[in-house]
């Protein structure tokens, strides 16, 4: 019977968890800018890049 009852709250708790859980997810967003300058026959360029991690948290409606 202590069985039973051991198997059916851990079976509930799980079933609790699961159903209640939220989702991450993560995007990476990368930018580039490059910017060029002449003078007389000199060319000089630079370039710049960023990257900046994005993190979203969604929760289950109910």
């Amino acid at each position: 019977m202590r069985k039973f009852i051991l198997l059916s709250v851990v079976s509930i708790s799980i079933a609790a968890a699961l159903g209640m859980t939220s989702c991450k997810a993560w995007r990476t967003v990368t930018t580039t800018a490059t910017y060029t300058e002449v003078q007389d026959s000199t060319k000089l360029t630079t370039t710049i890049q960023t990257k900046t991690q994005e993190e979203y948290t969604g929760k289950r409606k109910q």
